[in-house]
């Protein structure tokens, strides 16, 4: 293990948490994972190209971008339909310098601006199973591997310098990773009325340490951890607490009913009243070392978000207005948005360009440049984009074939 710990050392950026956790704890982890990607074409000639409206071949749109029927689909991870995401996009018109792992039915090292993909030669990920990337550099980097069979075991890969993928340790069936981007934790749950705690400890070795009852942990920054607690699944309320990972002992109890939606660069995000009343739906933040607990209005729900490497930036999904057509054949939901919000000045953008499905999660990750790349799921394919405020549209770049096990993962990446 003490070459794991010296490897861990290497990491840069976090990815996102597997969809494990979320599983067992029955109240949805929020992951990053971050998507495999998949992408139209990559033409880089200087002069930029009109968009490409590419949901599927046969799907009509109106002039905002919305469906005029029902969403289309495709066969995707599993045996199951996937719903596309309406994307509007052009090849890149400038270097970004964008390089990134990707999960899915491989492991994959894609370079952005050249559409070049490079994959992991290992035999690790098998037929059937699928990589959730979690951080990387790739240097070394983590990632778990599962299948359609849920009940199949899982296990923590590590890629190392060499690009070659190696088993580090099976992974119980209660058990979830979790990393900052530094370190790499093994989170347990409560299994049944016997086993009523979860615990917490170092991959690279140390003390297991019991969480407090009732608490299941959904991100990690530094020692402290952060997630749901409930004492009494009988009673109310839900707290979104805070405990210290070195002693599980409770640090501080945020607030109560509400959701979580990020973590990262020492801060901690949560919306409260969304789902009671949109024009009483807010965006709480706060540092994980303390202080005072700020809040701001959301025009609509959000979920799902991640946090740039400098702290001042989130992005999230954002439920699409609601309007008549909205509500389309078999999907009463609203479609979601892309939302990215500075933190400094409160301006709130909608990515052009994208719509997806409800329900639908991407992967979504900042460079340190203050690129906002994003993963969707396309049956068959990954489509990879990048933005940032002032582009009309998302670059995108070509296109990676391979099914994912949604949501996809990736993790940027300095090289």
């Amino acid at each position: 293990m003490g070459g794991v710990e010296r490897d861990q050392e290497e990491l840069l950026e976090v990815g996102n948490a597997s969809r494990r956790g979320r599983r067992i704890a029955g109240w949805g982890l929020i992951l990053l994972a971050v998507l495999t990607l998949i992408v139209l074409r990559a033409s880089t000639g200087p002069a930029p190209t009109p968009p490409n409206t590419t949901p599927s071949e046969l799907i009509s749109v109106i002039p905002d971008g919305r469906a005029a029927s029902p969403w289309p689909t495709t066969p995707g991870a599993c045996g199951a339909d996937v719903l596309l995401p309406i994307v509007s996009s052009t090849p890149p018109a400038e270097r970004t310098g964008i390089q990134v792992l990707l999960g899915g039915d491989r492991l994959r090292l894609v370079d952005f601006d050249s559409g070049r993909t490079t994959t992991l030669p290992d035999e690790v990920v098998r037929p059937g199973e699928y990589a959730a990337v979690l951080a990387g550099d790739p240097i070394t980097a983590y990632a778990t591997t599962g299948s359609c069979d849920e009940a199949a075991p899982y296990a923590m890969l590590r890629v190392g310098v060499d690009h070659q993928v190696s088993v580090i340790r099976p992974l119980g069936p209660t058990e979830s990773p979790l990393t900052d981007g530094n370190h790499l934790w093994i989170a347990s749950f409560a299994s049944d009325i016997d086993n009523p705690y979860g615990t917490i400890a170092p991959l690279a070795g140390g003390q297991r340490v019991r969480l407090p009852l009732g608490f299941y942990a959904s991100a990690i920054v530094g020692d402290t951890v952060v997630g749901l607690m409930q004492p009494d699944p009988g009673i109310s309320p839900t707290w979104l607490a805070l405990v210290d990972a070195r002693t599980g002992r409770l640090q501080a109890k945020l607030d109560q009913h509400v959701a979580p939606l990020a973590t990262g660069a020492g801060q901690v995000f949560w919306t409260s009243g969304c789902h009671d009343d949109p024009s009483s739906c807010t965006l709480h933040r706060r540092a994980i070392a303390g202080g005072k607990t700020t809040a701001s209005p959301l025009p609509r729900p959000a979920c799902c978000g991640v946090v740039s490497p400098d702290g001042k930036t989130l992005a999230f999904l954002l439920d699409h207005p609601s309007t008549s057509d909205s509500d389309l054949e078999g999907h009463p939901l609203p479609p979601l948005d892309i939302a990215t919000l500075q933190l400094d000045t409160g301006r709130l953008e909608i990515v052009p360009g994208i719509e997806l499905p409800a329900k639908f999660q991407p992967a979504l990750a900042f460079t340190k440049e203050d690129w906002l790349v994003i993963a969707l799921d396309a049956g068959s394919r990954t489509r990879l984009l990048a933005w940032h405020p002032g582009l009309r549209h998302a670059y995108e770049t070509a296109a990676l074939p391979g099914v994912v096990h949604p949501p996809p993962t990736l993790v940027v990446t300095s090289h």
